[in-house]
């Protein structure tokens, strides 16, 4: 589906580039301890949400660990995924 829009828009159907960035996020009160850790940045208590989109800016991989991971070892995560 992400391909036949991108050469509906033009584009290659495969992606040459992507752009990575990470969110923390406040976990709730139902989330366990283990699953979550603390980002001590943006001071919260919670996950971390790993993203690789496209140039478009369409979805390509999401990888979710806990908050404290290093925003390096999380892309690591991405490339592997």
């Amino acid at each position: 589906m992400r391909g036949r829009l991108r050469v509906a828009c033009g584009r290659a159907e495969l992606p040459t580039a992507g752009v990575i960035d990470s969110q923390s996020v406040k976990a709730a009160d139902t989330v366990g301890a283990a699953p979550r850790g603390y980002d001590a940045g943006k001071k919260i208590n919670g996950r971390k949400r790993h993203i690789v989109v496209d140039t478009m800016g369409l979805l390509l991989v999401v990888v979710v660990t806990v908050a404290s991971m290093q925003d390096r070892d999380g892309a690591f995560r991405l490339l592997a995924a």
